[in-house]
C-alpha cells in the first residue's frame, strides 16, 4: 500500500520562521525562477555522518568521467566539505600534472533561497548534471534543493538512528508508526508536486558505509527499509562500502577511478566497477553526446609556480600511504 502523500500537504512545515513557509510557497517560488538546465541530483539527509558529501563527490567524478558536464553545488556553508574536497582535487591535478575529470563547482553562502536557483542558472547553462550537497539540517535552502531534484539520494548507515531519521518504528512489532521530520519534508513536497501535476523526484535511499561486521544489523535495518520503500514509494540501493582508501583519498580530492589517470600511481590501480555506479544506474540520467570526451582539468597554467620534483615525490608518497600503505617503501 502506497503512502498517502496528500495527508502531508499542509502539516509538514510548521511556520517556524514566521514567514508562511510551506510546500505551496516553496513550489510557487521555484516556478517563478529559472529551472536548472540538466538533471539535478540532490544528496540530502538531516542526520549527519552518513556519507552525503562522499557520495556527492564520487557521483560527480563518475559522471564527469563519462563525458557529462557536471556542476557541484555546496550548500553547507559552515563545513564546506564538498568545496574543500574539490579544491584539493585541483591542487592534486596541479601538483602531479595530472589530467583528471573536471567538475565545475560553487559554494553558496548566502542564506537567500532565491540565490540557489539564480547561481545554478548562471553557471549551469551548459551543464548536463547538477549535484547538490545539502547540509545535515532542515533549512529553507535544503527544502528547495529537495524540491528542485530530479533524483534525491538519502544515504544511511547500519544504525537504528539512521533508520529513525527516516521513519519511527514500534520497538516491539517493528511496524512503521509515522514518518520522521525529514521524511515529512520530502513527502510534503512530493504531495504538492503531485497536486500541481509536476514530476516527482526519484527517491533513493542508499545503504552506505556497510562493513561485513554490520551484516546482522543491516538485516534488521533492511526489514525497516522495505517498509519505507513500500510506504513512501522510494528505492533502496547499495551505496559505498566502508573502506579506508575511500576516506583517505578524499583529502587529496581523488577517487579510486582517478588512480589509473595519474602516471605515478597507475600501477596501483584496481580493476572493478565503481560502487557509485550502482546508485547512478537507478536514475534516468542524460547520455553524453557521441562525440563527448571526459572533461579533464587543465594542466597547470604558466602563471602558477612550478612544482619542485621533491614536492611532487612527497605528494605521491602521501597518496600511496593512503592507497596501499604496505607497499610504500621505508
Amino acid at each position: 500500500m502506497k503512502y498517502d502523500y496528500t495527508m502531508h500537504r499542509t502539516d509538514a512545515f510548521p511556520d517556524i520562521y514566521g514567514n508562511g513557509e510551506c510546500p505551496e510557497r516553496i513550489l510557487e517560488e521555484i516556478s517563478r525562477n529559472r529551472l536548472p538546465h540538466g538533471h539535478v541530483i540532490t544528496f540530502a539527509n538531516e542526520k549527519g555522518g552518513v556519507g552525503k558529501t562522499t557520495m556527492a563527490f564520487q557521483a560527480g567524478v563518475a559522471l564527469a568521467s563519462r563525458g557529462l558536464r557536471v556542476l557541484a553545488v555546496d550548500l553547507d556553508a559552515r563545513q564546506r566539505s564538498l568545496s574543500r574536497t574539490l579544491e584539493a582535487r585541483h591542487a592534486t591535478a596541479h601538483c602531479l600534472n595530472a589530467k583528471l575529470p573536471a567538475i565545475r563547482s560553487i559554494r553558496i553562502d548566502n542564506t537567500s533561497t532565491a540565490m540557489l536557483q539564480q547561481e545554478i542558472a548562471r553557471l549551469g547553462t551548459e551543464i548536463d548534471v547538477v549535484i547538490i550537497d545539502v547540509a545535515g539540517r532542515d533549512c529553507p535552502q535544503a527544502r528547495r534543493a529537495i524540491a528542485l531534484a530530479d533524483s534525491l539520494v538519502t544515504p544511511i548507515s547500519a544504525s537504528h538512528y539512521d533508520l529513525d531519521a527516516l521513519g519511527h518504528f514500534d520497538p516491539v512489532t517493528h511496524e512503521l508508526r509515522e514518518p520522521s521530520a525529514f521524511a515529512r519534508t520530502v513527502l510534503a513536497l512530493r504531495a504538492e508536486q503531485l497536486a500541481r501535476g509536476l514530476r516527482q523526484a526519484e527517491w533513493v535511499v542508499a545503504r552506505n558505509r556497510v562493513r561485513s561486521v554490520d551484516s546482522a544489523q543491516m538485516e534488521r535495518i533492511g526489514a525497516g527499509l522495505l517498509q519505507l520503500s513500500e510506504s513512501y514509494n522510494l528505492r533502496i540501493a547499495e551505496g559505498l562500502s566502508e573502506r579506508v582508501a575511500y576516506r583517505g583519498l578524499l583529502q587529496f580530492g581523488l577517487t579510486m577511478a582517478d588512480i589509473p589517470l595519474i602516471p605515478q600511481l597507475r600501477k596501483h590501480a584496481r580493476k572493478g566497477r565503481q560502487e557509485i555506479d550502482r546508485v547512478l544506474a537507478t536514475f534516468d540520467l542524460p547520455e553524453p553526446p557521441e562525440t563527448a570526451t571526459p572533461h579533464r582539468s587543465e594542466t597547470a597554467p604558466a602563471r602558477r609556480a612550478p612544482v619542485l620534483n621533491r614536492t611532487r615525490d612527497n605528494y605521491v608518497r602521501a597518496v600511496l600511504e593512503t592507497l596501499c600503505p604496505t607497499r610504500v617503501e621505508a
